[in-house]
């Protein structure tokens, strides 16, 4: 996992972090910090400030940092849901990183793939066995989703037997998301699914975030990683299948 990365990360989760602060948590010099806050800087992911740094919070992580976040238990999630998907389903993928491993192991069933996500996009075209269904839309600056009033009106058109939903946040009362951009996007995926999962990494369950996007109810069930606490998870109104990681 990259370490800027983690920083990033980090700063989303906590705000304002010391200098210090991350040189401990990382177990590497101030020196080594200030050189990563310098390009994360550059990439206007953090505010450097006197002796530390804040998050941006207005713009997300870019999906090159994102995709090395937690990535052993985004694998094992992603194996664990595309197992789930039986042979000529369509399924429906939400953007994002967690959905991409459950497009790279979509590998044994010919099935339909519809979504909005640029790299599981291509993922999906360079396979034999599988059929691309993209929606279009309105791109944003350092994502690799399509969203917007296009996207929506084109997903009302469509009918799919499996929708695959991503999330910022997991708690016991539904799904969060740290923007509100994406909440009428997603509530259409859910929409025009005969039947619903969630992946999220164990990282994802308890963090705050601000819009709430579904309740648990309508999900078959989320699928998480062993990394999660048995107890915790038994807390849940839905099944959470945990994957070993």
């Amino acid at each position: 996992m990259s370490r800027q990365a983690q920083i990033v990360e980090l700063l989303l989760e906590r705000g304002f972090q010391s200098v210090t602060e991350l040189a401990d948590a990382f177990n590497v010099t101030p020196s080594t910090v200030r050189r990563d806050l310098e390009r994360l800087e550059a990439r206007d992911l953090v505010q450097r400030t006197h002796g530390g740094a804040l998050p941006i919070r207005q713009t997300d992580a870019p999906f090159d940092l994102k995709e090395t976040l937690h990535r052993r238990e985004k694998v094992a999630i992603g194996k664990a849901m595309a197992d789930r998907i039986l042979d000529g389903q369509t399924v429906l993928l939400d953007s994002g990183t967690t959905t991409l491993e459950v497009a790279r192991h979509l590998t044994r069933a010919r099935v339909t793939v519809v979504t909005n996500d640029l790299q599981i996009g291509m993922e999906i075209a360079e396979r034999q066995n599988a059929s691309l269904v993209f929606i279009g839309g309105e791109l944003l600056p350092n994502d690799v989703s399509m969203w917007g009033p296009t996207s929506v009106q084109q997903l009302q058109n469509l009918r799919v037997n499996v929708a695959i939903i991503g999330c910022d946040t997991v708690v016991e009362d539904g799904l969060y998301s740290t923007s509100s951009y994406e909440i009428e996007l997603k509530r259409t995926m859910m929409s025009i699914a005969s039947e619903a999962f969630f992946v999220a990494d164990s990282s994802k369950f308890g963090r705050e975030a601000l819009f709430k996007v579904f309740d648990l109810d309508p999900f078959t069930a989320g699928i998480t990683d062993s990394r999660l606490d048995p107890m915790r998870a038994s807390a849940f109104p839905v099944p959470l299948i945990r994957a070993a990681v």
